[in-house]
């Protein structure tokens, strides 16, 4: 297994995602990026877990939003009122796990959405005891 890429994503939406009840990370753009991937919480400067990115739907349909809730977990009137109108791509994730301890990166300026990372930081991901077990 080799993660070189890190997501940026912040609250409540990591903690969802590392606890397996969110599948979907909503964004403004669709991604080609697909494989295993590190799971950066914004704003701790710490790759907290891992996840396999399987694919990519959308744009979404309210209707679609609506109906995939329990994948997104995206109240509909939130979405419905526009707070998060531009953010109709599902980044489909699978199989993530916490980190048994975070690994502190170097985040780069101007990265917003997805962190290169260095390699002694995915040395240290392939490292962990929570994703040797995924292997």
């Amino acid at each position: 297994m080799k993660i070189e890429k890190a997501l940026i994503v912040d609250e409540p939406w990591i903690s969802k995602i590392l606890n397996g009840t969110k599948i979907w990370e909503m964004r403004s753009t669709s991604a080609k990026q697909r494989g295993w991937i590190g799971l950066i919480k914004k704003g701790s400067g710490h790759v907290v877990g891992v996840a396999k990115m399987t694919g990519v739907d959308g744009p979404l349909s309210d209707q679609n939003m609506t109906d995939n809730f329990d994948k997104h977990h995206i109240p509909s009137d939130i979405f419905l009122a526009g707070k998060f109108s531009k953010h109709r791509y599902a980044w489909i994730m699978s199989n993530a796990v916490r980190l048994n301890r975070p690994i502190p990166y170097r985040h780069k300026i101007g990265a917003v959405i997805w962190v290169a990372l260095d390699q002694h930081v995915s040395d240290a991901l392939v490292q962990d005891e929570a994703v040797k077990a995924l292997a």
